[in-house]
């Protein structure tokens, strides 16, 4: 793609069409053919057309701004995140755009980019994208952060990408409870592909060896510690709902008890807004944290510091996460040109009143 920048003439020239009908499609407005319509967006797609928002931008051929594309902000990892990715721009001089894309996925939220003006987008990729991710494919240099797999099987890697260590963190986290002596140790937020229909060992194996994303990689770690030690978990402990929420955390303390099971050594929950959500509700129901049964989480995110007893978690380094995500996606907007990246943070397991001595 040419460096210089395209503008809207160079769009209604392309497609054929006036400056005005572009403007309309731009805006939103306007009444045409729908064929019409799908015209220009194909063109303004193709040709990397971006509205300029300023003064500077139009000098310049920037508009300063990074997107930052999430699928939500109900847990507190999301805002934590997002204001590290403020923080890591700010200190490089650009400002963030930050727009949430609905339940169908990232594909939601693409369309809108070309009118929002940034130079570039972080993305979260919360699930596993179509095609090999291929959407992230876009005339704009595109950072992916998450755990999901954003490699196309025919091009390799499509994008830059950031991710977390979350087999190894987990794995550790996991070893540090069994050789402190807990045996029974449930998983909350991992109801694995087939639930506790599974009956064999063989084929939870085969699913996680096949699956993909942050619970799955999280779980992988979990009973890679088990066996290392050669233990094996208790199944029973992982179908818990699915949510990472506090409500989800929550409900999962309700479902353990209406289980029948007895109460675990622990409950280590995949983030941290179920753990604080379990640990309310087992404090309801009259239970002590770490005494009667002890809970971790991970993330790392300000609130686990400030529960009560303060959560065990892991810190997957979310300022460094979020610097690099930033850095390398200015160093593209720059100019840089080679083939896409993968870095992944380190972790610390981080010690507080509700598990671990």
């Amino acid at each position: 793609m040419s460096s210089k920048r395209v503008t809207i003439t160079d769009v209604a020239r392309e497609a054929g069409l006036s400056i005005k009908t572009v403007s309309n499609v731009i805006n939103k407005g306007g009444s045409m053919r729908p064929e019409t319509r799908a015209r220009v967006e194909e063109t303004i797609r193709r040709l990397g057309y971006r509205i300029n928002v300023s003064a500077r931008a139009m000098k310049a051929g920037r508009t300063g701004l990074i997107g930052l594309g999430l699928n939500c902000f109900d847990q507190p990892f999301m805002p934590y995140f997002a204001d590290s990715i403020i923080a890591a721009a700010r200190e490089r001089g650009y400002g963030v755009i930050t727009d949430t894309y609905p339940a169908s996925g990232i594909e939601g939220v693409v369309e809108e980019t070309y009118r929002l003006g940034a130079d570039g987008w972080i993305f979260f990729v919360g699930c596993t994208l179509a095609g090999g991710g291929t959407v992230l494919r876009q005339p704009y240099p595109v950072v992916a952060v998450g755990d999901y797999d954003v490699d196309d099987e025919a091009t390799g890697g499509l994008v830059d990408r950031v991710t977390m260590p979350n087999r190894e963190a987990m794995q550790a986290l996991t070893g540090r409870l069994l050789d402190d002596g807990c045996r029974s140790i449930a998983v909350f937020g991992a109801r694995l592909p087939g639930g506790s229909d599974v009956a064999s060992t063989a084929e939870r194996d085969r699913l996680l060896a096949n699956g993909d994303g942050t619970t799955i990689q999280r779980v992988q770690g979990y009973v890679q510690a088990f066996r290392e030690r050669g233990l094996e978990p208790d199944w029973r402990y992982l179908d818990s709902p699915s949510a990472w929420t506090r409500a989800g955390g929550s409900q999962a303390v309700r479902m353990l008890f209406a289980s029948g099971l007895p109460m675990p050594d622990a409950i280590m929950c995949l983030n941290d807004a179920s753990a604080l959500g379990a640990i309310v509700e087992l404090q309801r129901r009259g239970l002590r944290v770490p005494q009667d049964v002890r809970v971790t989480g991970f993330d790392n995110v300000p609130e686990s510091d400030f529960s009560t007893p303060g959560l065990t978690t892991v810190d997957p380094d979310v300022t460094d996460y979020a610097r690099h995500a930033v850095d390398m996606l200015i160093e593209r907007i720059e100019g840089l040109d080679a083939p896409a990246r993968t870095y992944i943070t380190d972790y610390n397991v981080i010690v507080r009143g509700s598990a671990l001595a």
